[in-house]
């Protein structure tokens, strides 16, 4: 299947139509860069012959960002212990001692065509190692690499999704791994932890409650699951080695220890759906709380109690920094640093009530949070906020 480019077209926009990923459409046209010209024309289905078929969209549910092929497990249903097994040979692990650590190589599909490799190693020297076999990988599949338009997919607002991907960009990849600190195994770009009280199984159940194919094609074959609990989705995993199906923070040190299972998160930070997931988990779980933040303000001696500091804070880079700081120090320490902030602006100015502290200028409150942080990540987060490019004006 070919397309001619028209005037406004762009690779995301012409994958989206035709339900392929933009890294294939690519591929198929051995393109160098995003560039397109005008009568240009794009193979946007594989070559005949190659053994790959695209998903109809009929077929598969669209994420809206793009929409690689999906294999399906011949039979569909439960699997067995032996089929697991077999399953899971598709990530090749090599093993190579060194002095104090194994270091790994591991070679896996990824879900847009083709093969990859990642690099990492266990015994990793840190004060908050607990478990010496768990490893630390940072990843390759990068939230720069992500359009803006996959943000707003999960319901944010355009300037909301601006803020997001640039704390996305500060954070981490979509198929990092930690699994050497208490969390025993945690994941994604904002390192969804998936020991008791993570919220890597909710991000999970996000994956397969919407794109139930795409949770079996990267997950359920692996012997991967996630099930419904009170009061949170519970990880579960199978282990063909005692033919028992491991759940909560047994399935997790299981994925740890697993250098294949490892290898399958990895490989899942690739696909489009487990990066909506991601986003649309961190938005819930981070974005959600950062702006419902209240703090009291003492302002010329009057105490306001519960004032919302998105009634205070609107700017892009203003709500950016409430996310970024909510992700690294949560909700009470965040409003804690906005809340001096603003009480030292308005004790300099004479600002007397909330509804006048509205109007303060965003620059400045970032720039007294920095000057006042005595913790260097808020320092620095809060110094990346200032100079992202995000906007400053209250939209």
């Amino acid at each position: 299947m070919i397309h001619t480019v028209q005037a406004g077209d762009t690779l995301f926009a012409i994958a989206r139509r035709y339900g392929v990923s933009v890294d294939s459409i690519r591929m198929w046209n051995a393109l160098r860069s995003d560039s397109l010209s005008l009568g240009q024309q794009l193979r946007v289905a594989p070559p005949t012959g190659s053994g790959v078929t695209a998903a109809s969209p009929a077929a598969q549910p669209s994420t809206g960002f793009y929409q690689p092929p999906v294999a399906t497990v011949s039979g569909g249903g439960s699997i067995n212990m032996q089929s697991i097994r077999a399953a899971r040979n598709v990530f090749q692990v090599q093993v190579l001692p060194q002095a104090g650590f194994n270091q790994y190589r591991v070679t896996y599909p990824l879900p847009t065509g083709g093969t990859d490799t990642a690099t990492f190693r266990d015994n990793i020297n840190s004060a908050h190692r607990v478990y010496a076999d768990g490893i630390m990988y940072v990843g390759k599949s990068s939230p720069r690499n992500i359009p803006v338009e996959a943000y707003t997919q999960v319901g944010l607002s355009l300037p909301l999704a601006r803020a997001l991907k640039v704390v996305s960009e500060n954070e981490g990849n979509f198929d990092a791994i930690n699994s050497y600190d208490k969390a025993i195994f945690s994941y994604g770009f904002i390192q969804f932890a998936g020991g008791a009280g993570g919220g890597l199984g909710a991000m999970l159940m996000i994956v397969k409650s919407k794109q139930p194919q795409v949770f079996r094609q990267m997950f359920g074959q692996y012997g991967i699951d996630v099930v419904n609990a009170t009061p949170r989705p519970i990880i579960t995993c199978a282990s063909p080695e005692t033919g028992t199906i491991l759940s909560g923070d047994e399935a997790c040190a299981y994925i740890k220890t697993n250098k294949q299972l490892t290898t399958a998160f990895i490989a899942a930070g690739f696909h489009p759906s487990v990066i909506l997931a991601q986003i649309e988990s961190a938005t819930r779980g981070y974005v959600s709380p950062a702006l419902g933040m209240r703090t009291d303000l003492m302002l010329s001696g009057q105490l306001y109690s519960g004032v919302p500091l998105a009634s205070i804070i609107r700017s892009e880079a203003g709500i950016a920094t409430m996310i970024d700081l909510t992700v690294n120090q949560w909700i009470t320490r965040t409003a804690s640093f906005f809340r001096q902030a603003l009480e030292q602006i308005a004790a300099a100015d004479g600002i007397r009530t909330p509804e006048q502290l509205a109007a303060v200028d965003e620059r400045r409150v970032l720039q007294t949070i920095v000057a006042q942080a005595t913790d260097a990540r808020v320092r620095d987060r809060t110094q990346k906020m200032l100079n992202s490019g995000l906007g400053l004006n209250k939209i």
